[in-house]
């Protein structure tokens, strides 16, 4: 039997921001090799509990103890890298003893270059010999190979010339390489593209470290952890096993807290009925029980956040929505060349893509944000565009929250037709009155993005375009969100990296390609992902079918017998035929992807396996009778 080891003791800590109370107190203690993920709406201290464990912030009372010898990597929210430094200077900047040694060498290599030195020559052959001991150049050749991965191949790039998704790429790869016991990582996927996210992902599972991460994608969530982590109401309570698990225990929670409600109410009416009975029989009770009467009145089983929604009135839509023909943008290079799309009523798009790719650029073209090269861009009479960008603007830190929505309207229509006040709208995005009344400046970073994503939403559109907008939101703040899309009645356009929200709201997607194209593909995510694989392994078997094709039918001297002649001729018939069927159920998948739901991919998937494994076995025997006529 195993030894379970902690790693990471919490005892009794507390937090307050001001008169925010954060953690009151808290204990807990982690295991080695544990992977959690942590959950709590924006503000509730997720962030706060990584750097108070990373030792940036410090708890206001309890101890935080690690065992000892251990190392700590964090990544955090926002990137803190010394613009000064190249990317692979940033990536030697850790205490790894490796990448230590790789740095005085190549500290030295510079100071060389510069003004050659004999005791300097020898101090770097020291080092030099100790690399080669140590065989710190493995880790030197992983380095440069993970920033090739990500994209980074400049490794002589300065930082403060790098886009804030190369910035982000290089902080992950920097906590990555360190090779830390102890990964502390808060939102780790945000502003990377999807394979990046997936390459992470599998790291993850694989990593024999202990990792506590934050995160909104619940697609990582799910895959990554092993157990769960929650904050709420200054408390934290851990669940075992993967997000879908945690969902599960939740459910079967609500439900219990909706007996126990109705046992309350039950129990309640009944204490009042008797609190009513008059003055003189009530005196004659013990106080005790009046005490425990008025508890029942306080005390409430379910959470104030079960109904919480949003959804306004939009405008109806024209013939005309919008119409792009034949569109080419771009800067110092085109971006984008030939595109032509007409939407459509309701249309539902995704647009993926490799960061730097000009998916964001796309959307300012259209929005006429940037200048074309060529081609048009019509919008119809009836749509107006409600937009949310992928960097929220500058908010007064002096102002109130509810004065910067009262700034855009002081009442709103939602979509039942009620009008509603701006206090009303706020408690539905999950500010309460409390919080309404707080200046902006006190706000975490999710609260500030789930208060303009709302600023953003409230007027009555009917084509919306949302860039990256699950980026640092709470995943209670992203399930309001995606219900209001599915409610939408409009047009949506939604570049994203989350896969989770691609597969829940779209039905179509705008693929960017290599050649400067996009590829317009009929269904989600998850199909595309099926679709792809399917078109490798289809380019893989013709490649695989040219090479045999090359030795395949030489006419020699007959040394078969009739029967293995005809038994040669009916196996290649065989083959050819179940190529054929093979070709067909490709075309299906390729062709009617629009139709196919995930059951028929499945279905189809085996067929594909049962085809290729009968003419694994008709090749076999077809090589058999080949080698025996040509002895």
């Amino acid at each position: 039997m195993s030894i379970v080891e902690n790693v990471i003791s919490v005892e009794n800590i507390t937090k307050r921001y001001g008169e925010k109370l954060l953690f009151d107190p808290i204990s807990f203690g982690i295991n080695k090799s544990e992977k959690i993920g942590v959950l709590g709406i924006n503000g509730s201290g997720k962030s706060t509990l990584l750097k108070m464990l990373a030792g940036i912030e410090h708890q206001d009372s309890g101890q935080i103890t690690f065992q000892s010898n251990i190392r700590i990597g964090y990544l955090p929210q926002s990137p803190n890298l010394d613009e000064n430094l190249s990317v692979i200077q940033q990536i030697y900047m850790t205490d790894h003893p490796h990448f230590q040694l790789l740095n005085k060498y190549y500290r030295y290599s510079e100071a060389l270059e510069f003004d050659y030195q004999e005791d300097i020559f020898e101090k770097q052959n020291k080092v030099l010999a100790e690399i080669e001991r140590n065989d710190a150049w493995s880790i030197d050749y992983k380095a440069k190979a993970t920033l090739t991965k990500f994209g980074l191949n400049d490794w002589q790039k300065r930082i403060g010339e790098l886009s804030g998704g190369q910035k982000r790429k290089v902080d992950l790869v920097r906590v990555l390489l360190d090779e830390p016991d102890i990964i502390l990582m808060d939102e780790p996927t945000n502003h990377l593209d999807t394979d990046i996210i997936e390459y992470i992902q599998e790291w993850m599972i694989n990593s024999k470290a202990t990792i506590l991460f934050v995160t909104h994608d619940r697609y990582f969530l799910d895959a990554v952890s092993t157990k769960i982590l929650e904050i709420d109401q200054e408390k934290i309570r851990f669940y075992p096993g993967s997000y879908s698990a945690y969902v599960e225990r939740k459910q079967l929670e609500l439900v219990d807290q909706e007996r126990k409600e109705t046992r309350r109410q039950a129990q309640l009416k009944k204490e009042l009925k008797w609190l009513n009975r008059g003055a003189r029989a009530r005196a004659t009770k013990p106080k005790d029980h009046v005490e425990r009467v008025k508890e029942l009145i306080d005390k409430s089983y379910l959470s104030s956040q079960k109904e919480l929604s949003m959804s306004f009135q939009t405008a109806r839509l024209g013939k005309t929505i919008l119409e792009i023909n034949d569109l080419s943008f771009g800067y110092e290079k085109a971006l984008l060349t030939g595109f032509t799309y007409f939407f459509q009523k309701n249309d539902r798009i995704g647009i993926i893509g490799p960061n730097g790719c000009g998916k964001s650029s796309l959307i300012k073209a259209i929005l006429g944000d940037i200048p074309i090269i060529s081609g048009s861009v019509k919008f119809g009479l009836n749509t107006k565009v409600a937009r949310l960008d992928q960097e929220e603007p500058m908010l007064n830190p002096r102002l109130k929250v509810v004065d910067y929505i009262k700034d855009s309207t002081e009442n709103i229509r939602t979509q039942d037709g009620v009008l509603r006040s701006s206090e009303q709208i706020l408690e539905r995005f999950l500010f309460d009155r409390k919080m309404q009344q707080a200046p902006i400046s006190s706000l975490s970073g999710g609260e500030k993005k789930r208060l303009y994503l709302l600023q953003s939403l409230l007027f009555g559109s009917n084509f919306l375009v949302l860039d990256e907008p699950t980026n640092d939101l709470d995943i209670r703040t992203l399930e309001i969100l995606e219900d209001y899309l599915d409610n939408y009645e409009g047009c949506i356009v939604l570049i994203s990296h989350d896969r989770y929200i691609l597969d829940r709201i779209v039905d179509y997607l705008f693929i960017f390609q290599e050649d400067n194209s996009i590829r317009m593909f009929p269904g989600n995510y998850s199909d595309y992902l099926l679709v792809k694989k399917y078109e490798a392994e289809e380019a893989e078997e013709k490649k695989s079918n040219a090479n045999k094709k090359q030795v395949i039918k030489p006419k020699t001297t007959k040394k078969l017998s009739y029967k293995e002649e005809r038994e040669l001729e009916q196996i290649e018939e065989k083959i050819d035929g179940l190529e054929q069927e093979k070709a067909a159920i490709n075309n299906r998948m390729q062709n009617d992807a629009n139709s196919l739901n995930h059951e028929d991919y499945a279905k189809l998937s085996k067929e594909l396996d049962y085809i290729e494994n009968e003419v694994l076995v008709l090749l076999e025997r077809w090589e058999a009778l080949e080698t025996k006529r040509k002895d």
